[in-house]
């Protein structure tokens, strides 16, 4: 019974175990996947806000009006100016970033949509839990599929070192990974602290 709870553990959660490698490889290289700069799409919208609304406000209107998809309302600490003093608003999703530039004296926003690769994209979307969707149904289920990978892991790992006990306890090329991969992860704890 531990061997089948086993390989459908394994088998229900391949897939994140695939993105979990993904993500593993592109964070290694990250200097070389850097995140664009350069948007893919550019676009303008008619946009108009009272003279004195704060910032913040600003930022409320424009996400209101927008609805762009995977984003969350704009919070206080990520508001900035442009050297135009033009209120410039990065929507972070999975997917990259909605540059939003308020052009206040033209009456208009501008929408530049920087898209990640493929592999950031699996980097991003690798670490969603389910509290992180916040009222986006798409990812509130990826992250619960995520949160259940991430328990799938354990328990793969629980019993996969019940079945090596229960069956080659004296295997010693067992004993040496064990011993290995044990080492080195107390090492690197050590070491990243």
């Amino acid at each position: 019974m531990i061997k089948r709870l086993h390989i459908y553990l394994g088998l229900l959660s391949f897939t994140h175990l695939m993105v979990y490698g993904i993500a593993g490889l592109t964070a290694s290289a990250q200097s070389s996947l850097e995140r664009r700069k350069q948007a893919s799409s550019e676009r303008y919208v008619a946009f108009h806000a009272s003279a004195n609304a704060t910032d913040q406000q600003v930022a409320s209107l424009v996400f209101d009006q927008l609805k762009l998809p995977f984003t969350r309302p704009m919070p206080d600490w990520y508001l900035r100016r442009t050297a135009q003093n033009d209120l410039l608003l990065d929507f972070v999703n999975i997917n990259g970033i909605y540059r939003v530039t308020v052009l206040e004296k033209e009456e208009r926003l501008r929408i530049e949509e920087i898209r990640n690769s493929t592999w950031l994209f699996l980097e991003d979307i690798h670490a969603g839990t389910a509290s992180s969707g916040a009222g986006m149904r798409l990812l509130t289920l990826w992250g619960i599929y995520n949160e259940f990978a991430m328990w799938s892991l354990t328990a793969m790992l629980l019993s996969g070192v019940y079945l090596w006990l229960s069956a080659r306890p004296g295997l010693r090329w067992a004993q040496a990974c064990l011993l290995a991969s044990s080492g080195a992860s107390v090492a690197l704890y050590f070491y990243l602290r």
